[in-house]
């Protein structure tokens, strides 16, 4: 007697199936059949009559990011408030890591289905921390506050629901105790799989593998207020002048260093220490210009999507939260 009931379930189990999978097919349709009502991207009528779809035109994301990068320092010069710098060249350092993190804006237009040109442009807060390992050891850290502004192109494609991307752009930071901005550029090919919803096609999930390339202009000068360094140690790890590798410098560098080790040991016995600036050159540079990246987007219809992707390997580590707006015009 209970055969008809599950038989009827079955039926009804198949059914929906089978009409998720004619959703898929009848949106396919509908955009063949469709007219693309807006002038970009160029070439869209071409694009959506074969049953493509593609994003609107304009967009608007807002990132946070939050990452942190292990970096190689040489090169190093310091000078005392109006003392010429000079190489200090015998440091060595340990691991030199900077923290950063930024809430921007992302302003793009797809102007070809394949290439999209956008701008970007936000607040960063960022934080360096540095061990030094000879002849002194002992650990700093500086915090840093800065505007970014920047550019870059995506081209991109497909096959059914494969996808793969390449993002290129360029960004200067600027930061008020570095002169000058501080200049990367970043490539990111990306590779993945897109998982259409059977019920609401307009709704996909897009999963990716990625790699980043990460490349900073290397030389970095400015200055910095001593009260603004956390350094750590005691006063009697900076008393040098006995010391052999003391023994071993130019004139011009025991000046620096005495300066330098007088008012670390004053700043640690809580002395004030405002008035003595350090200025510094150093070139800087990724431990690895290459880290893998993992994401995912999830478009819940053409005008909202969220966007998260982790980064990995190569001295880095990184996490991006992403909102995007999308409208045509």
């Amino acid at each position: 007697m209970r055969q008809p009931y599950y038989l009827y379930l079955l039926v009804l189990l198949f059914t929906c199936h089978i009409a998720a999978q004619d959703n898929r097919q009848t949106y396919t349709d509908s955009i063949a059949n469709s007219q693309w009502p807006y002038k970009l991207p160029a070439w869209a009528q071409r694009i959506t009559k074969k049953g493509i779809d593609i994003p609107y035109p304009f967009g608007v994301m807002v990132n946070y990011i939050n990452a942190s990068q292990k970096v190689e320092i040489s090169d190093l010069q310091v000078g005392i408030n109006d003392l010429e710098k000079v190489p200090l060249d015998f440091i060595k350092f340990g691991e030199v890591q900077a923290k950063v993190q930024s809430i921007n804006t992302r302003i793009d237009v797809w102007a070809l289905p394949f290439v999209n040109f956008y701008g970007i442009f936000g607040k960063t807060w960022a934080n360096t921390s540095v061990e030094l390992v000879y002849p002194i050891r002992f650990k700093t850290e500086v915090d840093f506050n800065g505007r970014m502004f920047g550019a870059g192109i995506t081209v991109g494609g497909g096959y059914k629901h494969v996808f793969g991307t390449v993002d290129y752009n360029n960004t200067w930071t600027s930061f008020d105790e570095i002169d000058g901005p501080i200049h990367s550029h970043m490539v990111t090919p990306r590779f993945g799989y897109i998982f259409q919803s059977k019920r609401h096609p307009e709704r996909n999930l897009g999963l990716w593998l990625g790699a980043q390339g990460l490349f900073i202009n290397r030389t970095t000068e400015g200055s910095i207020n001593l009260n603004d360094l956390n350094i750590g140690g005691s006063p009697i790890d900076f008393d040098v002048e006995n010391t052999d590798w003391y023994q071993n410098l130019s004139p011009a560098q025991k000046v620096v260093v005495n300066q330098l080790t007088q008012k670390i040991k004053d700043k640690l016995e809580n002395a004030d220490v405002s008035d003595t600036s350090i200025n510094y050159s150093l070139n800087k540079e990724a431990t690895s210009h290459w880290s893998m990246s993992v994401g995912g987007q999830y478009q819940l219809n053409h005008n909202f999507q969220f966007r998260f992707e982790a980064g990995f390997f190569g001295g880095r580590q990184s996490i991006l939260l992403s909102t995007n707006y999308r409208f045509g015009l």
